[in-house]
């Protein structure tokens, strides 16, 4: 629930955790040992509104419970909680092999997306992608943008969702990695020529040619980066990755 303040929240947890009703003088010791501190009193008033809500009940006097609806809550606070440890794991990339997963994370989506977006992407989408890689494009080539748009016209929810996380605007200065990667290695016109590619064959409604053609861009780009480690940049690779997840963090 998107009203509940984290003290609320944190009061769900302690409840879910118990084995029986837990009065205030025991919430107020588990809050407080998460650094919540509260008085009994502002515990109190903060339960009477749980109560409320339907989210807890009162067992006589030997405390509150969480209600069915407190524990369906509850369970999704948890599953966001786990979803954010997990999304903070993945985008703190420091090294060259975090980088080759998520380029590896990628290729196994991107195909898909691709291929999904040769047989759903609107008239408007096509027109879009190829503006996108269109050298004189007001955008100038946007490569994750590119990226982005295929996702997007995949009109597939699960591959719009994962595609959220790969893409997501903290991971943008990792393209300053990958243009660092591709400038070195003299293959910037080679990526740039693979993304009008790939909008090719989602112009044309060829769903093989278009995941063809992805997996083929991101195998080239995967194929570099370790090329470009391997010739002693890795450190280089290592520098840019924690100044761009730092920048990302703050």
């Amino acid at each position: 629930m998107r009203d509940l303040s984290a003290v609320e929240e944190a009061t769900l947890f302690v409840l879910h955790d118990q084995h029986g009703p837990t009065g205030s003088r025991v919430l107020r010791r588990e809050l407080a040992g998460q650094g919540l501190v509260s008085s009994e009193s502002t515990i109190n008033r903060m339960l009477l509104g749980l109560d409320e809500r339907g989210l807890t009940e009162a067992v006589g006097a030997k405390g509150r419970v969480l209600t069915e609806e407190g524990r369906r809550v509850n369970a999704s606070l948890l599953l966001s909680r786990n979803r954010g440890r997990y999304f903070e794991r993945a985008v703190d990339m420091r090294s060259v092999e975090d980088l080759i997963d998520h380029l590896i994370t990628r290729r196994g989506i991107e195909r898909e997306a691709a291929r999904a977006a040769a047989l759903r992407a609107t008239d408007e989408e096509v027109r879009m992608l190829r503006e996108l890689v269109s050298p004189s494009g007001a955008t100038l080539h946007d490569r994750l943008g590119f990226h982005r748009a295929v996702g997007d016209a995949s009109h597939n929810k699960q591959i719009q969702a994962i595609a959220n996380t790969l893409f997501v605007e903290r991971l943008d200065p990792l393209d300053s990695v990958t243009l660092t990667v591709g400038l070195r290695q003299g293959v910037l016109d080679d990526w740039e020529r693979d993304h009008r590619a790939v909008a090719e064959r989602i112009a044309a409604r060829d769903p093989d040619g278009a995941e063809r053609e992805m997996v083929a861009h991101l195998d080239a780009t995967i194929r570099e980066t370790e090329e470009f480690a391997r010739s002693g940049w890795s450190d280089l690779i290592e520098h840019q990755l924690t100044a761009a997840t730092e920048r990302g963090i703050r």
